[in-house]
């Protein structure tokens, strides 16, 4: 195979779109921060009701390794300034499988139907083409999207040649209602605690090797995983750990807290956003041991429920597991991929 850079086809130069419905075209910048929040959580209110996309989870983008805000980024603003539409190219900085490229976006509901869409997408796809056709590296190469089941945006990225290719189902359980659980014992010499600042490169080790045969999944790397533990909604003290007799953690549930998310929800909520245990402690039970007790510990908290989204094809079986622990599945999402 050749290296992306002999075979992708990118744009030498690529042009803001043009004024379109009354928006016109620029890259974003951190200012605009404030402005694109606030237009992702109007989207997600008609598009995905169940959730409310946060702050922290938008700043963590806007620093992932190697983003290049002024060349990654675009915004659409109308007349008098206000942000209507906004697009972010992720290039995954990990590339030790496969190269992937991520595209985030969203259009005012108000202003759908317009065309505006479309234009955004087509410039979201030549710079992402940019990134791949710059690597000298003989991988295979992704660019996906992201929405939830049966919305506008996939049918705008089928029109690209956009094909769904994996689904994640939203979980939940209401602590209040879980029947008593049983879960394996912990095993002898083994301890479950509560996640700390010391864990944080143990646990991106951890996690690197729990996921590294997930689809999709690429090793985090250090500045990216640090920011994700050091985000306003990460809660290390929620989260749990399991330690085997030396000391190396080999389980692992780690939460998130955004207050501001509750409405959307109608309940407090604690989200999970990763859960796993090393490849080489698969099978000893030690995955519904260590989520048990991260739930047990949102529940002491007076949070009213836990979430999680799981992939349909989990190879670990993870959707069985929790749902033994009283998660029911809910709204599906999708990615969608073309392959370069």
């Amino acid at each position: 195979m050749a290296t992306l850079r002999e075979r992708i086809t990118a744009p030498a130069h690529l042009e803001l779109p043009v004024p379109i419905a009354g928006l016109t075209f620029r890259a974003a910048n951190r200012d605009d921060l404030a402005a694109v929040h606030a237009l992702a959580v109007a989207a997600a209110a008609v598009d995905d009701p169940h959730a409310r996309p946060s702050t922290a989870s938008l700043e963590r983008t806007f620093s992932t390794e190697g983003l290049d805000i002024a060349r990654d980024t675009l915004v659409g603003v109308d007349a008098d300034g206000h942000v209507q539409a906004y697009g972010i190219v992720i290039d995954v900085p990990s590339r030790v499988t496969a190269a992937r490229v991520v595209l985030e976006g969203a259009v005012h509901p108000a202003l759908r139907g317009r065309g505006i869409g479309r234009r955004v997408l087509a410039w979201l796809i030549g710079r992402a083409r940019q990134r791949l056709a710059a690597l000298d590296l003989d991988l295979p190469a992704t660019i996906e999207v992201g929405a939830a089941q049966g919305t506008g945006a996939l049918r705008l990225a089928a029109h690209f040649e956009f094909e769904p290719v994996r689904q994640w189902v939203d979980m939940q359980v209401v602590l209040g209602d879980r029947a008593e659980i049983v879960v394996p014992p912990v095993p002898d010499g083994y301890v479950v605690r509560a996640a700390a600042l010391d864990d944080v490169e143990p646990l991106r080790i951890a996690k690197n090797d729990a996921f590294r045969d997930h689809w999709g999944s690429q090793p985090m790397v250090e500045s990216d995983w640090r920011g994700f533990l050091a985000a306003a909604t990460a809660r290390l003290d929620l989260g749990r750990v399991v330690v085997d007799p030396s000391g190396r953690i080999v389980a692992f549930a780690l939460v998130e807290v955004d207050p501001d998310g509750f409405a959307a929800r109608g309940r407090s909520f604690g989200y999970v956003h990763w859960v796993g245990a090393v490849r080489a402690a698969r099978g000893t039970g030690l995955a519904p041991i260590v989520l048990d007790a991260a739930l047990q510990g949102m529940r002491a908290e007076g949070l009213s429920a836990a979430v999680l989204h799981v992939d349909a094809e989990n190879p670990t079986g993870a959707g069985r597991i929790y749902e033994r622990l009283g998660f029911v599945p809910g709204p599906v999402h999708v990615t969608a991929s073309t392959t370069l």
